[in-house]
Parts: structure tokens; C-alpha cells; sequence
């Protein structure tokens, strides 16, 4: 697996493409060059709201909805291996 990068901060520039629509387009500076990694649309056919993400030099859309309900689950389930640590029995963190 390639090597990640972390991000401070996340910039939203909307753009209104001619024939698609208003889209909210997500970039971020990455060794001192600004990059797009993602944008929210809309279907034209019925308005679902989808992410998407760039992934190997394609693009894989993501309905919003379903997004959402996985981060709700990643809130309640991902911790780290320290967590882990100091919860040996998996206990609730709040």
C-alpha cells in the first residue's frame, strides 16, 4: 500500500459546470502543490447526492447517503491500536 498523506485543512470550491450542474470540488496542497482528490454531485436523472473520489487516475461515485451512514459506524467502531490498548475488553470510550 502506497504511503498516505495527512492534511490540515480541506479547501471547497463550488463550480457550476455547463450541462452538469453546481458540484463542491475538494482539494488540498500536498508537498506545496494544491490537488484535487474529490467532489459532491448531484445525478442528473433523479438528484442523488454522490462523493466522489479520485482512485487510480479513475473515479468511483459514492452515494452520500450510504457515505454518512459508514461514517456514523467508523465514529462508533475505528480507534486506534492505543485505544485498544488501554480498552483490553473493547469497553464503550465515552
Amino acid at each position: 500500500m502506497e504511503a498516505s498523506s495527512c492534511v490540515k485543512e480541506i479547501k471547497a470550491t463550488w463550480a457550476a459546470l455547463h450541462g452538469e450542474g453546481m458540484r463542491l470540488e475538494l482539494s488540498c496542497e500536498i508537498e506545496g502543490q494544491e490537488r484535487y482528490f474529490a467532489s459532491f454531485l448531484a445525478d442528473e436523472a433523479d438528484d442523488t447526492l454522490f462523493f466522489e473520489m479520485a482512485v487510480s487516475g479513475s473515479s468511483v461515485r459514492v452515494p452520500v447517503a450510504q457515505l454518512e451512514s459508514l461514517i456514523a459506524d467508523a465514529k462508533r467502531e475505528v480507534h486506534s491500536e492505543s485505544w485498544y490498548d488501554k480498552n483490553p475488553a473493547g469497553g464503550d470510550d465515552a
